[in-house]
């Protein structure tokens, strides 16, 4: 079984956050101040599930859940929640799920293994800029194959992490798979995060779709070719014996006319369509 990826994420506050009128409003309120902090805190308690918050059950309410969990008093945490709902920045999607759809701009993320090639790499220039200050012209620095090698292995462990992340049908993957659910923002956000912490079944299930996906859009791409072929360029060319004299489109299927008088209909398109391109091979060899 692979090692689990651990990730490191961070809220990205914008720099007009407290700008903002809804935040400025929710300041002015009494006991505002504590309002915008607990906002602060659902934020980051839910910055791992791309911003999709999940009543447990553990208390009576979400409020006492949630005010257990952030160490806050269950009615500040129930004033915040009703003015986030009457301003658009909580969301319920149902009676267990809820969704605060401005932390998913707002979220920062790093694997692991891209935070130790980003030390790495900042430790090795601090190096070499110290030796450059240092070294004379009989003393140069020269960075070790040891060093080098690890380097690589540190790249190599970091392209392997990223290879899902940076793949372009992921996000396609993810909405097709939670638009089946109930909660479709929360199996959402539960797949990425599996996928993206390593677990294996998620991401060979993901792995799968992919393949299906790309041999789908392989076989449609076939199709179209087909059916877009201009078949009348079959006139005048032999097909065994037979001279093709004129041709008619009927369908998926060509009913062909031949110079002897005979005709046919039993020629696919498909069969038509690969006999020509084999046909032209052979006349360029």
């Amino acid at each position: 079984m692979a090692a689990k990826c651990k990730r490191y994420y961070w809220l990205k506050l914008k720099q007009d956050f407290f700008s903002d009128p809804r935040i400025k409003k929710l300041r002015r309120i009494a006991g505002g101040d504590t309002y915008t902090v607990i906002l602060l805190k659902l934020m980051l308690l839910t910055v791992k599930s791309d911003g999709v918050l999940i009543y447990e059950g553990i208390e009576n309410t979400l409020a006492l859940e949630l005010a257990l969990k952030m160490d806050e008093d269950d009615k500040n945490v129930e004033a915040t929640l009703i003015y986030m709902q009457s301003m658009n920045l909580l969301q319920e999607l149902d009676p267990q799920t809820f969704d605060i759809p401005q932390v998913r701009e707002l979220t920062g993320s790093e694997s692991e293994s891209a935070a130790r090639v980003r030390k790495y790499r900042k430790k090795k220039e601090l190096e070499s800029l110290h030796c450059n200050a240092l070294v004379t012209s009989s003393n140069e620095t020269v960075t070790t194959e040891k060093e080098k090698e690890k380097e690589k292995e540190l790249e190599l462990e970091l392209e392997t992490d990223t290879e899902i992340e940076s793949d372009s049908l992921f996000e396609k993957w993810l909405d097709e798979y939670s638009s089946c659910k109930k909660t479709p923002p929360a199996y959402k956000a539960m797949m990425r995060k599996k996928v993206l912490e390593g677990n294996t079944d998620a991401r060979n299930t993901f792995l799968e779709w992919k393949r299906s996906y790309l041999e789908k859009l392989q076989k449609e791409e076939y199709e179209r070719r087909i059916n877009i072929y201009d078949y009348m360029q079959l006139v005048g060319m032999k097909l065994g014996d037979k001279k093709i004299e004129r041709v008619v489109d009927i369908g998926s299927h060509l009913h062909l006319f031949f110079e002897d008088g005979t005709d046919g209909y039993n020629y696919t398109k498909k069969d038509l369509y690969a006999w020509i391109h084999q046909k032209q091979d052979k006349e360029k060899l």
